[in-house]
């Protein structure tokens, strides 16, 4: 995981800033975390800070990110440091993650797919609730149990599902961010049944499952036909649980 995404380094900001993809996760992303005015976020997985800055901007009173890749961490913390907003990084194994604080939320976009095996997936979960305050809320992006690779093309989105094999009880998956040019990467596909028994495992409550919502503007950029795929066979879908 961390040396994928150590190669990957600014593509993966650019993918975020141009595919169409991004656009419903934004939008969902914005309506599952709500109002963050006075509330501590840990943003887990966060990569070159994107979603850290949005919490930031959003009202959230302390953002803190954690990625595996030194590269990305690097990435954030050169934005940081050249526009300033207090926030702080950390390059941490979310597999292993130490006690960092009591916050009000924690944030996963994209961490929990790439568990390849389910006490790595639970490891993750666990270190997600020991930094929530009694009450908090955790809120991941992942890969959607239901997605058939077989059945449509996600190209037109931005990431093109290239092989997905099935192995030890989860579904092994390459593919490319479409970016210039295009940057592989790997992930796993694990199903309901799973996700929501670790959780539970974990120490979660009121575990539920958010399909991503497209938004008006999206429709009116890129017209309805266009997201057919999207809605009827989607790769991205998220989830939430209470400690």
């Amino acid at each position: 995981m961390s040396e994928q995404y150590d190669s990957i380094g600014t593509k993966y900001e650019q993918f975020k800033n141009t595919a169409a993809l991004p656009i419903p996760e934004r939008h969902t992303f914005l309506r599952l975390v709500g109002d963050l005015r006075g509330k501590r976020v840990l943003d887990l997985a966060c990569g070159t800070g994107h979603y850290s800055r949005l919490l930031n901007e959003l009202g959230a009173d302390g953002v803190e990110g954690v990625d595996i890749s030194l590269e990305m961490v690097q990435l954030a913390r050169d934005k940081e440091q050249t526009q300033p907003r207090g926030l702080r990084y950390h390059v941490l194994d979310a597999r292993a993650l130490p006690r960092l604080g009591d916050f009000d939320l924690v944030t996963a976009v994209y961490l929990l797919n790439y568990a390849g095996a389910r006490q790595e997936l639970l490891d993750m979960c666990r270190g997600a609730y020991a930094n929530l305050k009694p009450g908090g809320r955790f809120i991941a992006m992942t890969i959607d149990p239901t997605f058939d690779v077989a059945r449509s093309s996600w190209a037109p989105y931005g990431v093109e599902v290239l092989s997905e094999q099935l192995e030890d009880g989860r579904h092994f998956c390459k593919a490319l961010f479409l970016t210039e040019p295009p940057a592989p990467f790997e992930y796993f596909r694990w199903s309901t049944q799973v996700y929501e028994a670790t959780l539970a495992e974990a120490g979660f409550r009121d575990i539920t499952w958010h399909p991503f919502e497209i938004p008006e503007e999206a429709l009116q950029k890129h017209g309805e036909a266009f997201w057919r795929v999207y809605r009827e066979n989607p790769l991205l879908t998220a989830l939430s649980g209470q400690k």
